[in-house]
C-alpha cells in the first residue's frame, strides 16, 4: 500500500485515526460525536475498504474521489451525505487523500434530522442538498482549521435542531445506553423493563436505529470485540468483550456476518476507513463510561508518522 500520513492522529500501532469532539450540552441529546479525518495520500492511491457504523452519520467528504458499491456497481458521490446505520460492511473506496468531516447522530434524535424513519435509510447513503447541504458545505469549507470546523458544525446542527423542534425519544436513548454497556441482555427483558411489548420495542428501535433490537445488540457486541482487536478497548468497559462470545465458532460467525471475514483475516487487514470510525465510537464510549481516563490510552499523542509501506 502506498504511504499514508495521518494528520488527525494515529494509534500506538500507527493506524490513522480521526480527531473527534464531544458536543456541547445543548446538543448532548442529539449528537454522539463530531469528527474530522485527514489522512494524506498520493493523488493516485486507491483504497478499497468498508464502513460499519451503528449510528447514522452525516459525513462531508472534501478531498479525493469517493465511490460506494451499489448493486455490485461502483457509484461516485461527493458533498454532504447521510449514511444510515449499517447492518453489515458497507463497501467504500477512495482515490487520493482521505479528508472528511461530520458527526454521529444519536438514535433518539433521528427525527431532528430526517423525516423518514431510520429503517428506510439504513444500509444506504443519501445526498444532502438544499439549505441544509449548503450549511454543511460552509461548516467544512476549511477542514484544516479544526477549531473553526468543529465550531461551525456545532452552529449549523444547533440551528437545524432548533428549527425542527422535534423532541428526542427517551426509549431510544435508554436502549442506546443498554446496547453500549450490556449488549448481551435479552430483548424481552429490556422490553419488560421499559413496560412495553416486544413488538412495540421493535417498532420504536427500527424507527430510530434503523434495525431490530437484536441486530443493534449483536452489532454492538461485535464492535466491542473489533475494538479490542484493534487496540482501542475502553478501560473497564471492554475488558470482558471476548467473554460475550460462546466459543470460537460463534466469534467466527459474527465476524463473517458483519464484515465478511474471519477474526484472523480482520486482524491482518488494514481497515483505513473502518478503523477511524470505530475509534470515534470508542472515544464516545470512553467519555461516557470511563470519564476518569483523561486521554484515550490507544492514541499516539507524540505525533503521527508515515504509516504506509
Amino acid at each position: 500500500m502506498t504511504g499514508a500520513i495521518p494528520r488527525t492522529g494515529a494509534s500506538l500501532g500507527g493506524a490513522p485515526l480521526s480527531l473527534s469532539r464531544t458536543p456541547t450540552a445543548a446538543l448532548a441529546d442529539h449528537i454522539a460525536r463530531f469528527f474530522v479525518t485527514i489522512i494524506e495520500r498520493p493523488d493516485d492511491a486507491l483504497l478499497d475498504d468498508f464502513l460499519l457504523h451503528e449510528n447514522a452519520y452525516v459525513r462531508v467528504p472534501l478531498i479525493g474521489s469517493w465511490e460506494t458499491l451499489i448493486d455490485r456497481r461502483w457509484v461516485g458521490y461527493e458533498g454532504p451525505m447521510l449514511f444510515g446505520a449499517q447492518e453489515r460492511r458497507f463497501s467504500v473506496r477512495c482515490r487520493g487523500p482521505i479528508v472528511a468531516a461530520g458527526f454521529m447522530i444519536r438514535p433518539g434524535a433521528w427525527f431532528s434530522f430526517c423525516d423518514d424513519p431510520a429503517d428506510r435509510m439504513a444500509d444506504r447513503l443519501t445526498p444532502i442538498g438544499g439549505d441544509w447541504g449548503a450549511a454543511l458545505r460552509w461548516a467544512t469549507e476549511d477542514v484544516y482549521d479544526h477549531e473553526q470546523t468543529f465550531a461551525r458544525m456545532e452552529q449549523v446542527v444547533l440551528e437545524r435542531v432548533i428549527v425542527r423542534a422535534t423532541p428526542t425519544d427517551p426509549i431510544s436513548a435508554a436502549f442506546e445506553r443498554i446496547a453500549r454497556i450490556d449488549p448481551v441482555r435479552p430483548v424481552a427483558d429490556i422490553a419488560a423493563e421499559f413496560g412495553m411489548s416486544g413488538r412495540r420495542l421493535d417498532r420504536t428501535v427500527r424507527a430510530h436505529f434503523g434495525h431490530l433490537p437484536k441486530t443493534v445488540l449483536r452489532r454492538s457486541r461485535f464492535l466491542d470485540m473489533a475494538a479490542v482487536m484493534r487496540g482501542l478497548a475502553v478501560p473497564t468497559a471492554d475488558e470482558l468483550a471476548e467473554l460475550r462470545f460462546y466459543d470460537a465458532s460463534h466469534l467466527n460467525r459474527e465476524f463473517r456476518q458483519f464484515v465478511g471475514m474471519t477474526p484472523a483475516q480482520f486482524r491482518r487487514s488494514q481497515t483505513m476507513l473502518f478503523t477511524p470510525g470505530l475509534e470515534v465510537r470508542q472515544q464516545r464510549k470512553r467519555v461516557d463510561l470511563a470519564p476518569h481516563v483523561v486521554e484515550a490510552p490507544w492514541r499516539d499523542e507524540a505525533g503521527a508518522g508515515d504509516v504506509g509501506g
